[in-house]
């Protein structure tokens, strides 16, 4: 929104009062030269944002849940941009996302033929910086084929069911069996000596907040098969949002290097349902290109409202029993309870019916709205 309206964004108190138990500047460079005290301070109390129409120089923003109603949220790309990004990417929303990531966060990656950097907002200091790449140099992610899992538990259970640890393997499992047939298929095809070779043993990144538990059951029932890279095993980051192991420095900067390494992955499973997961996709497609299959979401689809998702039936189908529900083709449909068996909860806009409906009838609802910033006209 900030973009949109062409407005410096400010932290509150310079973003000394946040979630965690540090200062924002034990992280980050400051984002702006402007400065809460002297910029924002002297003209409280301040209007809140409500639209695009707003004509006050300065305003407010508050939590996400109380500015669902506005236009240019997450998940929303420029217009300006929609010709070429239809054309280009299945997922436009997730890669304008993944460039404003990429600017706001001064993060490089030189990996697979390419190089992206960008040096913007969330710039980390050179501290930070310093203990970030210590860690993430243990894993030598740049180079090698690795695929990748992000498991999210503690409180998540409040939100959405926890997945077993073999639903995320399944996915790895056919990606990597996939990758080594087309080795082998591209091999054979140049004569090339080493056509029946097979990835020696697969790897894969795991990011999870119980690490204990998950890498010890990973490393007991797919050991033979894979080698584990992750964090500390030992670390701690908390049973509930507000629980101080959560709001550390340790855990924040564990959670930097977690979310950079995820993203380099050549494939990775999660859950959408998780803010991990979608930064990790959007910063997907700022590394590596066009990255729009490379995560595969156990439970709901690619949105920042998640459970309000809207969809668009690509067929008309019939209910065959009572749990479903009636579309026509073009029906707008929200995706508001997981993936099962092929099925979503669904809520249809026309009807008013809520039920079980076939995923594979459902396409994205693109959305784009205009950022006079990107006209050039």
């Amino acid at each position: 929104m900030s973009t949109f309206s062409n407005r410096t964004l400010i932290f509150e108190n310079n973003g000394d009062k946040w979630k965690y138990n540090v200062r924002w500047s034990d992280v980050f460079s400051q984002i702006t030269n402007c400065s809460y005290e002297n910029h924002v301070k002297p003209y409280l109390p301040i209007t809140q944002y409500k639209g695009p129409t707003q004509q006050q120089r300065i305003v407010s923003l508050s939590l996400r849940v109380k500015t669902r109603d506005l236009t240019h949220l997450p998940n929303v790309a420029p217009s300006e941009f929609e010709e070429i990004l239809t054309k280009h990417h299945t997922k436009p929303q997730a890669w304008f996302m993944g460039q404003v990531l990429k600017l706001l966060s001064g993060l490089t990656y030189k990996g697979s033929g390419f190089n992206t950097y960008a040096n913007f907002v969330l710039r980390f200091n050179e501290s930070a910086s310093q203990r970030i790449n210590k860690i993430e140099s243990k894993f030598n992610m740049d180079y090698e084929t690795i695929a990748g899992i992000h498991v999210r538990r503690t409180d998540k259970y409040i939100e959405v069911p926890p997945y077993k640890l073999e639903e995320y393997m399944k996915w790895i499992d056919l990606w990597y069996n996939a990758e080594e047939y087309n080795v082998q298929t591209i091999n054979s095809k140049l004569n090339l000596k080493q056509q029946n070779k097979t990835i020696s043993k697969r790897k894969l990144f795991i990011a999870t907040d119980e690490p204990k538990e998950i890498i010890l059951e990973a490393e007991k029932r797919w050991g033979s098969q894979y080698e584990f890279v992750h964090n500390s095993q030992d670390a701690h980051y908390g049973k509930v949002a507000n629980d101080p192991e959560r709001c550390s420095l340790e855990s924040l900067i564990s959670l930097i290097v977690e979310i950079r390494c995820l993203a380099k992955c050549r494939y990775v499973v999660c859950t959408f349902s998780s803010n991990v997961c979608r930064i990790v996709y959007e910063l997907m497609q700022a590394y590596q290109g066009y990255a729009g299959e490379n995560v595969h979401s156990l439970d709901f689809d690619y949105e920042e409202l998640w459970n309000e998702k809207q969809m668009i039936s690509i067929s008309d189908y019939k209910a065959t029993n009572n749990d479903e529900i009636d579309a026509l083709k073009g029906d707008i449909i929200i995706f508001k309870k997981q993936k099962l068996n092929g099925y979503v909860g669904a809520f249809n806009t026309r009807t008013k019916k809520e039920g079980k409906f076939p995923h594979g009838l459902l396409r994205e609802k693109l959305k784009f709205e205009s950022f006079p910033v990107f006209s050039f006209n």
